[in-house]
């Protein structure tokens, strides 16, 4: 690794710990928001007395005139969250952690929850900027893909993992 690297790397490591400081919430409260960050998806975290969850919300933004766009990323970051109310059924392929292949679960196509603290981080990569704020207590509710994840992270924090069918359920058309 080239020194401005190793310089870029701290530099982010220390904005990412100072998020902690910034909105009074324990560090290892923000693990979710920045496994979101780094590695993608949605995640979960669990310590005694504390429960956060991420989810992520994408938005894309496409100029048809320059046949250009990007993926804008809202991060939420929900501490000690609670679902207050699932709506619909959703049949859909997951895979999560060491299973060995995708089953076929079912999510609620919109959730409401709430949350002791909720912080939302923009993710703008035409920008390349990370904006964070603190929404407060709140009650959120969300749909699709993005209800579906909060479920999914929700059954983790419950000490669950996913169940479903295999694909063997799976008939094979023509």
């Amino acid at each position: 690794m080239e020194t401005d690297d190793i310089r870029e790397e701290l530099a982010f490591a220390a904005a990412e710990t100072a998020l902690a400081d910034r909105f009074g919430i324990p560090a290892d409260a923000l693990v979710p928001l920045l496994f979101s960050l780094r590695y993608g998806g949605d995640w979960s975290y669990a310590a005694k007395g504390l429960t956060a969850i991420s989810a992520v919300k994408k938005t894309t933004v496409y100029d048809e005139a320059s046949r250009t766009g990007y993926s804008l990323e809202e991060i939420y970051l929900f501490v000690d969250p609670v679902i207050l109310h699932r709506e619909g059924t959703v049949y859909r392929l997951e895979k999560c952690g060491s299973a060995p292949a995708r089953l076929l679960v079912k999510r609620p196509y919109r959730v409401r929850l709430g949350a002791d603290r909720v912080i939302r981080m923009t993710v703008n990569p035409l920008e390349r900027t990370n904006r964070t704020e603190d929404l407060g207590a709140v009650e959120m509710a969300f749909s699709g893909s993005t209800a579906y994840g909060i479920d999914h992270e929700m059954e983790h924090l419950a000490g669950r993992e996913i169940r479903g069918e295999g694909l063997r359920t799976f008939r094979w058309g023509g």
